[in-house]
């Protein structure tokens, strides 16, 4: 049978069309895997944490950085199968379940609390690094609000622990921070408020204090306040600024 020349050509249309598809279709899906399939969240086992890799391939054959959300209400560890395909690298995600089920009324620097969930997270800290073998080089920590000042708290409170720790939203004043400033000589810091959170203007010369010190301490750190951006607003910020630690690595690796 013999076919037409308008039919080839419709033909190699076709599959022209098809393999510009497929080639979209790979450059936006997520690393998830080979055949595209979104990250997935996987339970960190013995404890409720979760973990997700934007690319499992990498994860197989190198020991891959650590970002680890300090958990909160606020922050579902399933959001972050929407966010780990987003970095410029690959990177496991890490979601600890720390700060869960605390009541309304905890306070961020209260004693009692502090010194549990710091021996807490030690504790998972260690298993995280037991089940998933990553980089102990390049261990980040992050959080926003609450969860944010602890990640800053646990991140001077071992800082060669550590490669980063950026906090958003996060209050300074608590002591725990406030009496260990000079872990911003070994550790990239990097905090991001909002001019409008009512926090910011009511202690805006401890602020403007804080973030003097950490910068003055390391020229990598940054203590950011964005003009006209509330409490909440600072969120969008979160993705560029954990880019931007991950260049960074700590010379004393995490062997606890």
């Amino acid at each position: 049978m013999r076919i037409s020349k308008s039919r080839l050509f419709a033909y190699a249309l076709l599959v022209a069309l098809a393999i510009g598809l497929a080639h979209f279709a790979w450059r936006h899906a997520g690393r998830g895997s080979a055949t595209g399939a979104p990250p997935r969240l996987t339970r960190i086992a013995g404890t409720a944490s979760y973990f997700v890799c934007s690319d499992p391939k990498a994860r197989a054959k190198h020991s891959l950085p650590a970002i680890i959300v300090i958990g909160h209400t606020f922050e579902q560890p399933d959001r972050l199968t929407n966010f780990v395909a987003q970095f410029d690298e690959p990177v496991l995600l890490i979601w600890s379940d720390l700060l869960s089920g605390l009541t309304d009324d905890a306070r961020v620097d209260d004693a009692i609390l502090w010194k549990r969930k710091r021996d807490e997270f030690s504790r998972l800290l260690a298993r995280f690094q037991d089940k998933l073998h990553f980089d102990p080089k390049r261990i980040y920590l992050t959080g926003f609000s609450f969860a944010g000042v602890y990640a800053w708290m646990l991140a001077y409170d071992h800082p060669a622990r550590y490669a980063g720790v950026v906090a958003m939203s996060a209050v300074s004043y608590p002591q725990q921070i406030q009496q260990r400033l000079q872990s911003a000589e070994s550790l990239v810091t990097v905090v991001v408020r909002g001019e409008t959170d009512p926090m910011v203007s009511q202690r805006l010369a401890q602020e403007k204090e804080t973030g003097l010190a950490i910068e003055s301490r390391n020229p990598h750190s940054r203590f950011i306040i964005k003009p006209g951006e509330s409490h909440k607003d600072v969120a969008r910020y979160w993705l560029e600024n954990l880019n931007y630690i991950l260049r960074f690595t700590n010379s004393t690796a995490y062997t606890d």
